[in-house]
């Protein structure tokens, strides 16, 4: 018996990544997966991958900062499935500068896809969980969501509002059934802080001292690691946990 058999678990933002990570580890565990991504054809073979495990699954294309859009493909997948269990809010958006160096439309960007796109997604699916009584979402946050990083301005801001928003969500939800919790991932080998890289000029010898110096494991995450705690709070092991913010990250704060 898998862990989410005959749940249908959501996960946005799941065609490369952690987020495709996530997904297969909850088809992997009996779940029916809806993936939800702006790439369609990344998105359609994650959902093959993911029906390979056992589990039914399909892609919807949203772009989920679209209020609009968010409505529409929820409304789909609850046709689809007949309603959603699991959310894994992981989609994200990362590009480097400072304030000075990032523009108020890069800015609003990167809320509406970090934070706006999270609210948007959660607002429509509390109640359907509430009609069930019970449901687990999953946010992704950042360790650059828990203290300062140099030019990151617009990410460190965004991930900060991601894990406060996370606790207030659990707090309001709990007498429903509903818990809420944040992954916040380090450094994580999946080219999603390619961005950072080349703003910092970093080649592949500075960013291996870089992981080397900050992680005391030594090593990025892979993201199978991200998505196992993903799975391990959305599961009814962590019956208890709401709130919470779960740092994956080879103890890189454990001494900042």
């Amino acid at each position: 018996m898998g862990r989410f058999d005959g749940k249908t678990v959501m996960v946005t933002g799941s065609a490369h990544g952690i987020g495709r990570a996530s997904a297969l580890r909850f088809a992997s565990e009996g779940a029916n997966v809806a993936i939800v991504d702006t790439q369609a054809s990344e998105g359609e073979r994650v959902a093959e991958e993911c029906a390979l495990l056992g589990g039914r699954s399909l892609a919807y294309q949203a772009d989920v900062s679209d209020a609009d859009q968010v409505s529409d493909v929820i409304g789909r997948i609850v046709n689809d499935f007949g309603g959603i269990d699991v959310l894994h809010s992981h989609a994200g958006r990362l590009r480097a500068g400072t304030v000075e160096e990032t523009d108020l439309e890069e800015w609003n960007r990167t809320f509406a896809v970090n934070v706006t796109s999270m609210f948007l997604v959660i607002r429509s699916v509390i109640p359907i969980m509430k009609s069930r009584g019970a449901g687990a979402i999953v946010t992704t946050g950042s360790i650059s969501g828990m203290f300062g990083e140099p030019a990151l301005a617009a990410y460190t801001a965004s991930k900060a509002a991601v894990v406060n928003l996370t606790r207030s969500l659990a707090i309001d939800n709990a007498r429903s059934g509903i818990r809420v919790n944040c992954v916040c991932p380090g450094w994580v080998d999946t080219g999603f802080n390619d961005p950072q890289f080349v703003h910092d000029a970093l080649s592949e010898e500075d960013i291996a001292t870089l992981i080397d110096r900050t992680v005391p494991m030594g090593r990025q995450g892979l993201p199978e690691e991200m998505a196992a705690a993903v799975a391990f709070l959305a599961s009814d092991d962590a019956s208890y946990i709401t709130g919470q913010t779960l740092l994956v990250d080879g103890g890189l704060l454990a001494h900042v």
